[in-house]
């Protein structure tokens, strides 16, 4: 990790102080943690190039300003007092956006394709180029192609409330094996037979069907004598 300040570079020590100017340069494998006075917080990834253009902590909200810089790599940030007494004056500067915030924390990188990327870590942040402005939740992300256009959503979060897990004893859920939770669609049961009717039986299960005597053919008939259900016959 290396600073510079006007024209000299020097590396940069634990502990040394930075002032509105300097450049804080990282190496391949290099890291920094840059910790303001109004408890900010800037944590630089490798080979980035990270500028404090003006920082001022003087307790007065329209004084005060927290303007950085970031050519390329990537940071981190949690804003400190500045950003709480006025977001308004907590800009980070790219070649292509401005980053403001509204919220606590940030990280910001340019991809392999020199794009810069920048997502939502706590409550919200504001992302601009000259095409306007869109605004990044906590747990969404944008990508900025170029600065005349808006930047792009790559990760946006649900507005809509989860539902929360329920027991599995539910009717309608179960667990797999793996415990997440799974939906079980209930299919109603087929309605119940209807039992064969002969043609020309009763449909009725509970109406005995009357009896029929043999006839013999020539011998008449004698009303009464057939046996009624339920009464017993004389033998």
């Amino acid at each position: 990790v290396q600073m510079r300040r006007g024209n000299a570079l020097s590396a940069l020590a634990h502990g040394a102080s930075v002032d509105g100017g300097d450049v804080i340069l990282t190496g391949s494998t290099g890291y920094a943690q840059i910790r303001f006075t109004d408890g900010g917080l800037v944590s630089l990834y490798p080979l980035s190039q990270f500028t404090v253009l003006r920082y001022v902590d003087s307790g007065d909200p329209a004084q005060d300003s927290f303007a950085v810089g970031l050519l390329h790599g990537g940071m981190r940030a949690i804003t400190g007092l500045i950003g709480k007494r006025n977001p308004a004056n907590y800009k980070i500067t790219t070649p292509t956006a401005v980053v403001g915030i509204r919220g606590s924390s940030f990280h910001a990188f340019f991809n392999a394709q020199g794009q810069l990327e920048v997502a939502g870590e706590q409550d919200a942040i504001e992302v601009c180029t000259q095409a306007g402005c869109v605004g990044v939740m906590a747990g969404e992300s944008v990508r900025v192609l170029s600065e005349q256009r808006l930047p792009v959503y790559t990760n946006t979060r649900a507005f809509l409330p989860l539902p929360q897990p329920r027991s599995p004893s539910t009717v309608g859920d179960q667990v797999r094996q793996d415990g997440s939770h799974a939906a079980v669609v209930l299919t109603p049961p087929p309605p119940p037979a209807i039992p064969y009717v002969p043609p020309g039986q009763p449909t009725n299960p509970y109406v005995p069907p009357t009896p029929v005597r043999p006839v013999t053919p020539g011998v008449p008939v004698t009303p009464g004598t057939l046996p009624v259900p339920g009464r017993p016959t004389k033998p």
